[in-house]
């Protein structure tokens, strides 16, 4: 049977990284097993009616991934607009408007955030938590036994700053503030307001590719099984088994429950993987032949109360010609700010009509004759969950602790396992693939010491 220095679950970001930075300490033979048919995982962002897949926000502090982009010669590119354009706000009776209130996609959570005396409060608070392990800080079992949406009513008790609070949050974390636990959002926060920066983009088809190009990443390979013995690991499944000495699993938590481990990781460790929270979006790509609403000034960053869809962007590359919308359907109910009707979330095809009628309510005639619509289906694809994982009240303080433990000769990655505010974005996904492989060679180093 087939024997590695280390296997590697998990070709995306993480695996990757972790994989790099192995074979540049000059560990061999590294495997890279990945599931899917293409390397690249949660990062590979499909691309529609042969359009290039859109580009990815970072952010100026985000080290591990600039620093890569860097040494694999990627361009990052600032987002700044040569003209202010306006954005516009969709009222549930489909009457449109220019607004001030919206956040930009990339807008740190600061931003979204932004209000004097919440702030203030929300500064105290995020500045006593600790990134790396928010779990272990002074207030964790209080600050994570209360959603953000009972500390807001605590706090404030003007409805409209309420409902405009938590529409914020939306946009980044994917659930509503009643099912977030606010330990979880200080974390995220960071302990320092950050000031508004022009944005930085990076394409990550280019990323990965490069990335890839160095790893012999074996497609089609899904893991069953892992089986651990004593000085090895044993890795199964329809392609076949191999044996490795150590193994990271750079895939998520909740991934990680479709696998058979033997002997069984320990309970808590299941419970973790069974109960791991997951935002789920339906994200559509609409194409046009050109950029059109820029001709009428307008940004094409939409909210939509209705919730069909919650928001869009212009995410139409540079010098392309065509012009590119994408819009963000939440998976969660109409009764929380920018939630969806369920049973249009049940029907495709009716979601598609609806959200082309509010995007011509919105932008005009021309929304309705796209060159092409690409729809995610509703809920999770396999490999290809959302980054985001906004957890539930207690689940931080009791779950938390396991995130980065390694299980024997099993070592864990992908972005929910890194430090915040990183952790559930790219630069996390890299930290933690870094992180993991660090692991593996301390435990080497060990393994050979006298």
């Amino acid at each position: 049977m087939e024997h590695v220095a280390v296997a590697i679950v998990g070709a995306g970001l993480s695996g990757l990284a972790a994989a790099r930075c192995l074979r540049s300490r000059g560990v061999e033979p590294v495997a890279v097993l990945e599931g899917g048919s293409h390397a690249g995982g949660r990062v590979r962002m499909p691309a529609g009616a042969g359009t290039a897949p859109g580009r990815m926000f970072v952010r100026h502090d985000d080290r591990g991934v600039l620093a890569l982009a860097e040494e694999l010669e990627i361009s990052v590119e600032t987002d700044g607009s040569e003209s202010p354009l306006d954005d516009l706000r969709v009222d549930e009776a489909g009457a449109s408007s220019v607004s001030t209130l919206n956040v930009p996609a990339d807008a740190s959570w600061w931003t979204r955030l932004r209000n004097e005396w919440l702030l203030d409060r929300l500064a105290r608070l995020a500045a006593a938590v600790d990134p790396t392990e928010p779990w272990r800080s002074d207030r964790a079992e209080e600050l994570d036994a209360q959603t953000v949406r009972t500390w807001l009513r605590a706090h404030t008790a003007d409805p409209d700053l309420r409902e405009l609070v938590e529409e914020r949050l939306t946009f980044d974390a994917g659930l509503p503030a009643d099912r977030i636990s606010m330990l979880w959002l200080l974390a995220h926060m960071g302990a320092v307001p950050l000031d508004d920066q022009e944005p930085l983009r990076l394409d990550p088809a280019e990323l990965l590719n490069r990335l890839a190009a160095a790893t012999a990443v074996r497609t089609g390979c899904h893991v069953a099984g892992v089986e651990q013995g004593n000085d090895r690991v044993r890795l199964s499944g329809s392609w076949g088994a191999l044996t490795a000495d150590r193994v990271i699993m750079a895939i998520s938590p909740a991934d990680a429950q479709r696998v058979t481990f033997s002997p069984r990781l320990p309970a808590s460790r299941r419970r973790m993987h069974q109960q791991w929270p997951q935002a789920e979006i339906v994200r559509t790509e609409i194409v046009y032949w050109r950029p059109f609403w820029r001709n009428f000034g307008l940004s094409g960053e939409a909210v939509f109360e209705d919730g069909i869809p919650a928001w869009t962007f212009d995410d139409t590359p540079a010098d392309a010609g065509y012009g590119r919308l994408v819009a963000h359907t939440y998976t969660f109910g109409a009764a929380d700010p920018l939630g969806a009707d369920q049973s249009v979330l049940d029907a495709p095809a009716r979601h598609r009509g609806l959200l082309l009628e509010n995007l011509e309510r919105a932008f005009g005639p021309l929304a309705a004759a796209p060159v092409a619509v690409t729809q995610s289906p509703v809920g999770p694809e396999r490999y290809s969950r959302a980054y985001q994982s906004p957890t539930p009240p207690g689940f931080l303080t009791e779950y938390g602790p396991l995130l980065r433990r390694s299980c024997g000769r099993i070592h864990w990655a992908a972005t929910e396992t890194a430090a915040y505010p990183a952790n559930g974005a790219l630069e996390g996904a890299v930290t933690s693939g870094l992180r993991a492989a660090e692991e593996v060679l301390d435990a080497r180093v060990a393994a050979e010491a006298p």
